[in-house]
């Protein structure tokens, strides 16, 4: 695998970390605060910094792939003919409007509430960047990934890492809902990304000489990745499952949920980078190698 390859891992895998973070965040710990009198949480304005330094990083990651910086403007020129230009304004859009919002809540702190539209806006331009970022691989000229799996993988693996690591931050003073509602999806979203994984791999070997190499890539080539990945992934649903059973009430002690959340979201932070590894390891031409 080239360097370059391993940059579109950065950045893809940081971009959908933030969107991840901003969506899961807006639907399931700001939205039933936006309805009461109880007031945003000063860790929540965390949870905005961290979403913003992964789109940077990922942003400096895509900088390396392009080589020039200044090729970022000449590939964005061509908004109605070419996913890449939009790609570029879906990642400005995004973290423009997450740096707004990010700026906002941390310099007027009490008016957080109020931001709450600027907040959905952020987390719509999110689900937006995705699905244009699973558009650019979505070409004739790449069979194995033009198909449905590659925008239903990168949003579950959006979600998959804003959940696990959005559980971290409900450990020490989050509602026993909000818990519970995160500890499932750590555990639940992944299962659904493993029950994926053999009609993947069914519809790969219908696909003609490059479904066929895609598959021998999978399990001659890169055999200890693809395992690895299953078996970081198995124990990340394990712990995300650990986490859920540990929380029984509001009273569960913080030492309890901290272990099981940690290791959940570093299994399956670990396995969505080897599982965006088997993605660009596939890059086939229609004819295979």
């Amino acid at each position: 695998m080239e360097g370059k390859d391993w940059s579109l891992i950065a950045f893809t895998l940081l971009m959908q970390l933030s969107a991840g973070l901003i969506v899961i965040y807006d639907l399931f710990l700001l939205f039933p605060l936006f309805r009461s009198k109880v007031e945003i949480p000063w860790r929540f304005q965390w949870i905005l910094l961290i979403a913003l330094a992964a789109a940077i990083l990922g942003i400096s990651a895509s900088l390396m792939h392009l080589g020039n910086p200044l090729n970022m403007f000449k590939s964005a020129s061509n908004l109605a003919h070419s996913w890449l230009s939009r790609e570029i304004a879906s990642v400005l859009l995004y973290t423009l409007l997450l740096g707004l919002v990010t700026l906002l809540h941390f310099i007027m702190p009490s008016a957080g509430r109020s931001l709450k539209w600027l907040v959905d806006f952020t987390a719509i331009a999110g689900l937006v960047l995705i699905f244009v970022m699973s558009r650019i691989y979505m070409i004739p000229t790449r069979p194995v990934w033009n198909s449905i799996f590659t925008p239903a993988g990168f949003y579950l693996t959006a979600i998959i890492l804003g959940a696990s690591l959005l559980l971290l931050f409900q450990i020490q003073k989050g509602s026993f809902a909000s818990q519970k509602i995160l500890a499932i999806l750590t555990f639940g979203v992944p299962l659904i990304q493993l029950a994926l994984l053999p009609f993947f791999m069914s519809w790969l070997g219908q696909q003609g000489s490059a479904g066929s190499e895609g598959l021998h890539v999978l399990l001659n080539y890169h055999l200890a990745a693809f395992y690895s990945r299953l078996i970081l992934l198995l124990l990340g649903i394990g712990c995300g499952l650990w986490a859920f059973l540990t929380i029984r009430s509001d009273l569960t002690q913080d030492r309890f949920l901290f272990i099981p959340a940690l290791l959940a979201w570093c299994f399956l932070f670990a396995s969505q980078i080897l599982d965006r590894y088997l993605f660009y390891a596939q890059n086939l031409s229609p004819e295979g190698f």
